[in-house]
């Protein structure tokens, strides 16, 4: 049975997005003043990746963000990557930057990763470009050293057929965000600057694609005229595919922490209202004409009650329940396939969890409202109950939508309002106390229709 005060609250991270960020966020465990100690990879196996001091560790994440079950690990140890790692989970390869040019490694059986070969990406290797301001350069060319432009960091999507990577290429007067997606070839084409809401006149770096198709990264551009330390970045999201500006994820949580507040102060209320009309209702019950309550009645009532249902794989008409009940008053039956019968009650019977009743219920209202059309002048008190499942606040609260679900429906069939009273008794009081097996919950869940006079 659910619990009462259980709240699933998901935030959408940005309003053009349909979801938020799968289990990593992005590249880093924190979301301001971030560097490159605070690099961390999407590893094979739902593992995360990291590398500290040139040595590299494998970790878990826990359902809070923090690494967990950290180990060392010397299966990069030949590699030595620098910066953020891409795993390709189709091709089992991975995507690494060493000295500041991209590469992949394939695991061996041993677990050991070693190079595979050079990632050719256009532009990040030895290019010439129009010389500009003097004809003394060989044929209007020069030459751009192979060591003066980086690929660093990359991210993969699922599938492996688009890379983001952080790179000072085409000209960047800093470190820009770039995308590439692989030709009908399986090559990598041509890298594409992203545009003005990623990139800027600050560094953009660590590039992370979620699984959503979400990119965080890092930018040491200012904020509210603050920049981050020395080498350090604050941390961005966006929808690539979008239009809208990129948001810094330190606000972002902020804002879903004060949601998360507003909408747990408002179940609050909304569970303090309930309780004190659950108050009410057992007040204005307590009220009424006494009546055996359940934990007044006889065990062997309550035993009487518990045979019938067991015993009863039929119903017994009207007719037989009038000769029953005058030749034994004790006498208790099944009258409908929802209803058991007493001298003074009639007790309806639920689904688990459910405020309405096994199946159809135009039988079981028939029988219902015989029993109160015979005694004209009574009132009557719907009392409901659950089964021992559950917290006892929830509980509390499901019989008396129970009772009250069955006061709706009497009312649709004209019964007067001033007749029915209504209470919920949670689990208090069971016909099978302990019970173990469904069929014994079955029995106390359920609605009693009790003669008051």
């Amino acid at each position: 049975m659910k619990k009462l005060f259980l709240i699933l609250f998901v935030i959408g991270v940005f309003s053009s997005m349909e979801s938020g960020f799968c289990s990593q966020r992005s590249s880093f465990l924190k979301t301001k003043n971030v560097g490159v100690k605070d690099v961390i990879s999407r590893y094979k196996d739902g593992k995360i990746l990291f590398v500290r001091n040139d040595s590299a560790f494998v970790a878990d994440l826990d359902e809070d963000g923090n690494l967990i079950n950290l180990t060392y690990t010397e299966d990069l140890d030949k590699i030595s990557p620098d910066g953020q790692v891409a795993y390709g989970n189709k091709s089992g390869k991975l995507y690494f930057s060493k000295a500041g040019k991209l590469y992949t490694a394939k695991q061996k059986k041993s677990g050991e990763w070693t190079m595979d070969k050079s990632v050719k990406i256009l532009g990040s290797g030895v290019e010439r470009d129009k010389y500009r301001g003097s004809v003394m350069a060989y044929a209007n060319w020069r030459y751009m050293p192979n060591d003066s432009v980086v690929v660093l960091n990359p991210t993969l999507n699922e599938d492996e057929t688009v890379m983001y990577f952080a790179s000072n290429m085409y000209g960047s007067k800093s470190l820009d965000i770039f995308k590439v997606e692989k030709d009908v070839d399986g090559e990598w084409g041509v890298p594409q600057r992203m545009d003005v809401r990623v990139n800027s006149s600050s560094d953009e770096n660590y590039p992370f694609l979620a699984d959503d198709g979400s990119l965080t990264f890092g930018s040491d551009r200012p904020v509210r005229n603050t920049r981050p330390d020395e080498g350090k970045y604050d941390v961005y999201g966006v929808n690539p595919q979008g239009t809208s500006k990129p948001r810094l994820l330190a606000d972002i949580d902020e804002e879903a922490a004060r949601k998360l507040a507003e909408e747990k102060k408002r179940e609050e209320e909304r569970l303090l209202a309930e309780q004190k009309r659950l108050e009410e209702a057992s007040r204005a019950a307590d009220s009424l004409t006494a009546y055996a309550q359940d934990d007044n009645r006889s065990a062997d009532q309550n035993k009487r009650i518990e045979d019938a249902l067991n015993n009863s794989k039929t119903t017994v008409s009207k007719r037989r329940l009038d000769e029953a009940l005058k030749k034994n008053p004790d006498t208790v039956l099944k009258v409908s396939p929802n209803v058991v019968a007493t001298k003074e009650m009639r007790i309806f019977y639920f689904e688990f969890d459910k405020d309405i009743p096994n199946g159809t219920y135009k039988e079981d209202f028939e029988v219902v409202l015989d029993f109160i059309n015979s005694y004209p002048n009574s009132q009557f008190l719907l009392v409901g109950h659950t089964d021992e499942r559950g917290t006892f606040e929830y509980n509390d609260v499901l019989s008396l939508k129970r009772a009250e679900w069955v006061r709706f429906h009497l009312l649709l069939r004209d019964v007067k309002l001033d007749r029915l009273k209504v209470r919920g008794d949670g689990e208090y009081h069971p016909i099978v106390k302990n019970a173990q097996t469904e069929e014994d919950h079955q029995k106390n869940r359920r609605v009693e229709i009790i003669k008051l006079n």
